[in-house]
């Protein structure tokens, strides 16, 4: 046996498997389309995410809180539902199956209300909707509006305890406290302007200091105007001065924007104690009738109802999650952005070892479609490769067509076999390959099956090489058949010299 021999047996068995690969291929993926096992294999994935695997009251939540998810528009506009009366009924046939394939294992809709869901997710897509449905960023703003109305209210006490102690004269005190409370009105705006997000929390205390500053202009000029400054006023303004120097200068600034923007922690702790937040927020506003207590309420409205969503489990990741966050920061950047970030690091890594699962189970859902393919083409390999060595006009037949493949398409990636599936098409019409339920071919098996004893067994086995070659899939087998042709046309030349007698060799 000769190696150019065995070279066409090899390219003939690989172009088997090529073409039984392509055909499983097919049906592998129109199962996994019309049972939507992508689909589902990511929503479990993502409850199993936010709640762990054991069933319990963190996976029912969990489960619930994933519902929720897929019911956002971010996620929900990802399942784009098929345009045109064609393709509305093929996804309609796709879903009756799909229905039946459940009532038939009696499984529960994977997908809560919808039928079906996205196959894909973007990390960034989860990220924010996960953020959106627990409140997050709501819930920041909303401390962040508690925090600067504290503090303003904690300077107007400094101004008015500066104010008493300065020893004015009651006309002069008079003026102190219209100017205060023109202050105190300014100072209601900008809080309000912040709670509607018109400015940021850097421009509001910038804003801050521009409205203390006029005040202690506005303040100096009426007075001078009431009469000669007297020692008593003038000492108030610069101890007003001393105090803006002292909390907005560069290093205050930074340290009162740090106090002032909540920490991704804090924003995970305060979803699971709101009440208790709420109530202190609650005692730092006034005014209950003001547009900032009615949206702190309507935040804290929706925050009673995304705590009943928020399993266990997922608290101890968030709190992981925006304590790293934290430690990548410097304090005064935006925290939030940066949990954000390492939310979505969390989930794409978590989709990562989900796709390794994903795999797994395909494979063995590949094996046995190949075994399928494998009966019903009734394609032994053992039969095939008898057949291949017995009879040189079907080997050269496959082998032509098989370096005319290749010869065509040198390099292909693994999701571009479209053309190739064309082509092979083409060949079977110029190729009387060894398998098929025709009498011939069954009456080659039934001769070669004598000595095994066990009837069938010989063909079992072929079938069962076969179904394991076909699972590894046609990209695979297109590659190796390129090598394989490669390998045999560049050592032609010298492999048809070494067949020759030797008298004739030179």
């Amino acid at each position: 046996m000769n190696i150019p021999f065995v070279l066409d047996i090899a390219i003939g068995l690989i172009f088997v498997y090529l073409i039984l690969s392509l055909l499983a291929s097919e049906i592998q993926e129109l199962i996994t389309t019309v049972l939507q096992w992508r689909a589902e294999h990511l929503k479990k994935s993502i409850e199993v995410l936010l709640g762990g695997k054991e069933e319990s009251k963190q996976t029912r939540e969990a489960r619930q809180l994933a519902n929720e998810l897929y019911n956002h528009p971010l996620i929900k506009d990802l399942n784009q539902e098929a345009k045109g009366v064609l393709a509305r009924g093929i996804r309609q046939v796709g879903q009756t199956l799909f229905a039946a394939y459940q009532k038939l294992t009696k499984s529960e809709n994977t997908f809560g209300s919808e039928k079906s869901g996205p196959s894909y997710i973007p990390p960034d897509f989860f990220a924010v909707t996960l953020m959106d449905k627990l409140g997050i960023r709501g819930l920041s703003h909303v401390l962040s509006i508690g925090r600067i109305e504290d503090f303003k209210q904690g300077q107007l006490k400094d101004l008015i305890v500066l104010g008493k102690s300065a020893k004015l004269s009651e006309n002069e005190y008079q003026i102190f406290q219209e100017e205060l409370t023109a202050c105190g009105q300014a100072l209601d705006q900008l809080v309000l302007e912040y709670a509607k997000e018109e400015i940021t929390l850097s421009m509001f205390v910038d804003l801050m200091e521009e409205r203390l500053v006029l005040f202690v202009e506005e303040l100096e000029v009426a007075l001078a105007q009431a009469g000669q400054l007297p020692d008593s006023a003038a000492s108030l303004l610069r101890r007003i001065q001393g105090i803006r120097k002292q909390v907005y200068g560069e290093a205050g600034k930074q340290v009162l924007l740090k106090n002032l923007k909540p920490r991704p922690s804090d924003v995970v702790d305060s979803i699971s104690s709101y009440r208790e937040v709420y109530g202190e927020l609650q005692k730092i506003f006034e005014d209950k009738d003001s547009p900032v207590y009615q949206q702190i309420e309507a935040t804290f409205k929706e925050l009673e109802k995304a705590k009943e969503l928020l399993p266990d489990s997922l608290k101890e990741s968030l709190s992981v999650l925006a304590k790293r966050a934290q430690s990548k920061s410097d304090g005064v950047g935006d925290e939030i952005n940066s949990f954000q970030q390492e939310i979505e690091t969390w989930f794409n890594g978590s989709m990562e070892r989900a796709s390794g699962v994903y795999r797994r189970n395909a494979r063995g859902v590949a094996i046995l479609v190949g075994f399928l393919v494998a009966i019903s083409a009734n394609s032994d390999t053992l039969h095939i490769i008898n057949s291949l060595s017995k009879d040189p006009i079907v080997r050269g037949t496959v082998t032509m067509n098989a370096e005319s493949l290749v010869r065509q398409n040198p390099t292909i990636a693994a999701q571009e076999l479209e053309q190739v599936k064309t082509q092979v098409k083409q060949s079977l019409e110029d190729v009387s390959l060894p398998i098929g339920w025709n009498q011939a071919n069954l009456r080659q098996q039934a001769i070669a099956q004598k000595g095994w004893g066990i009837p069938y067994l010989k063909r079992i086995v072929g079938w069962l090489i076969s179904g394991i070659a076909i699972s590894m899939g046609a990209s695979f087998w297109f590659d190796l058949l390129s090598k394989v042709v490669n390998v045999r046309n560049v050592g032609k030349g010298s492999y048809s010299r070494l067949d020759e007698p030797p008298n004739r060799r030179v």
